[in-house]
């Protein structure tokens, strides 16, 4: 079976949602999951899109929606107290570490939004990241910032928001599954439907 892959923006607390569970679900159904970062507003951007706090109706309501949706999870949940932070370092710190483990890649990524969206962390921290990255490889804190500031890193990430767009990733959480895609942590049942059988997979035309 193919991996699910997921996309998500470090400074998503959707995606943070999405992280805190998506593993879990796919392993009960015996599938993997391919973690990919992007920048959500490069991506929106070329799509020509808004951002999702454009508007203040909408931002009023995803303000409510952040702290209503971890508490119908079973999620913690501290709204940061900067907000929006538009941060590539944690992005490119993930490719990083990807490079060598992807499972670390992983760990890294889940204990960064933890850090976002428990602890009020910042995201473009960089002497914090560092150290977190540090945490699971065997690179030290400075040196993982150093690759992470390399054209190495730079172009992953980049690829990784051309494929987003070339795939119409319009948010984050956007997670698909055989190609179909899901979009948002309130999706969550519908992912878990699908995986088990008892969804269809949609209809295309």
């Amino acid at each position: 079976m193919k991996p699910i892959v997921f996309w998500f923006d470090f400074g998503s607390p959707y995606g943070y949602l999405m992280a805190e569970r998506i593993g879990d679900l796919a392993a009960a159904h015996g599938r993997t999951v391919q973690w990919r970062p992007i920048l959500l507003f490069a991506v929106l951007r070329q799509l020509e899109l808004p951002a999702p706090m454009a508007h203040a109706a909408k931002r009023d309501y995803l303000l409510l929606d952040f702290d209503r949706s971890a508490r119908h999870l079973g999620v913690a949940y501290r709204h940061p107290s900067r907000f929006p932070v538009i941060s590539p370092l944690p992005a490119r710190l993930f490719q990083v570490l990807a490079q060598r483990d992807e499972w670390a890649a992983v760990a890294f990524a889940r204990a960064a939004l933890q850090a976002a969206f428990q602890h009020d962390q910042p995201l473009d921290d960089a002497d914090y990241l560092g150290a977190l990255a540090a945490r699971f490889d065997s690179r030290d804190a400075a040196t993982l910032l150093q690759e992470a500031q390399a054209d190495a890193a730079r172009a992953a990430l980049a690829a990784s928001i051309e494929d987003a767009v070339r795939q119409q990733v319009f948010g984050s959480p956007f997670v698909q599954i055989d190609g179909e895609p899901f979009f948002g942590a309130d999706r969550l049942p519908q992912i878990e439907a699908r995986l088990s059988g008892c969804l269809a997979p949609a209809h295309r035309e």
